[in-house]
């Protein structure tokens, strides 16, 4: 019943107030006495009469616009009590945000934290192992390959770790970058390229910045500071031309991953570039692969 009523209301059609009902009622009855009376021969009845019809009929008129004063007072009441509710939904969407971004901030302060511990950690370590080596004892867990002068793989994990902590904090990129070069004897047989010339080649050719490392396997392995995608790709790509340039019986494979664009963690960094090796070692000339994102 009430939903037609509000129906009726918004197609502009006006239901009576009963208040309106009595004032014509008491009008109608006292107009129609006043003809009864009039019949009679009383002409002090029909003035009674219309006197009482104009009496109805303006009491009907005042109750008609009380009703639409109290209507329209209770839509405007509906309106301020929408945009009260309105008001206070968003004064609690803004607490809500507020509370999220004051817990993301204490949370990305922890991190940061853990991130600068865990990189003093290994810092403190590399640092340990250096002096150790230094001071001409036999280190734990050697840090340089006795062939090459080059880093170890014990020092290239440390070492990425160590980098990506700190460009996850001030937010810069960090490339890894595993490589296998070999050469290819007339025979067509393949083996692995002469280490210290390779190592000559690569220290040569990168930044001071730059980590160079050789694993157990007698890949190279790689960490460019501050270097995206292309730059790291394009580091690539200058190793192997001067490697082309004298010597041409090299075969040059690399793959390619950054922090962020391809992982977030340093495993899966390390992983990535391991995966785009492989699919560069497919090809039967020189390839530089870069990893695919999740």
């Amino acid at each position: 019943m009430a939903s037609t009523t509000s129906t009726n209301e918004q197609e502009g059609i006006v239901a009576l107030d009963p208040r309106a009902f009595v004032s014509l009622s008491v009008g109608i009855t006292g107009f129609v006495l006043g003809l009864l009376a009039t019949a009679q021969g009383a002409y002090l009845g029909v003035f009674a009469g219309v006197a009482s019809l104009g009496a109805g009929l303006i009491g009907w008129v005042v109750t008609r616009q009380a009703s639409d004063t109290e209507r329209r007072l209770a839509m405007e009441q509906k309106q301020m009590i929408g945009l009260e509710e309105t008001v206070t939904s968003q004064v609690q969407a803004r607490i809500t945000a507020e509370d999220a971004v004051r817990s993301l901030s204490e949370e990305l302060s922890a991190t940061q934290a853990a991130e600068e511990e865990r990189t003093k950690r290994v810092e403190d370590q590399i640092r340990a192992e250096l002096s150790v080596q230094q001071s001409g004892a036999q280190p734990r867990n050697m840090i340089t390959d006795p062939d090459t002068g080059l880093y170890t793989e014990n020092y290239f994990r440390a070492a990425v770790e160590a980098r990506v902590a700190a460009a996850r904090r001030h937010l810069r990129p960090v490339a890894v970058v595993l490589m296998e070069i070999v050469e290819v004897m007339p025979s067509g047989e393949q083996r692995q390229a002469e280490p210290q010339l390779i190592a000559d080649h690569l220290v040569a050719t990168l930044r001071e910045s730059d980590t160079t490392c050789r694993t157990s396997k007698g890949l190279y392995a790689l960490v460019l500071e501050d270097t995206p995608e292309n730059g790291a790709v394009w580091s690539v790509e200058r190793i192997r031309r001067r490697l082309s340039e004298e010597h041409a019986n090299l075969i040059v494979w690399a793959g390619v991953a950054c922090y962020p664009a391809h992982a977030f963690e340093v495993r899966d960094l390390v992983g990535k570039a391991s995966e785009a090796l492989e699919a560069a070692t497919e090809w039967h000339q020189d390839r530089i692969e870069v990893a695919l994102a999740d």
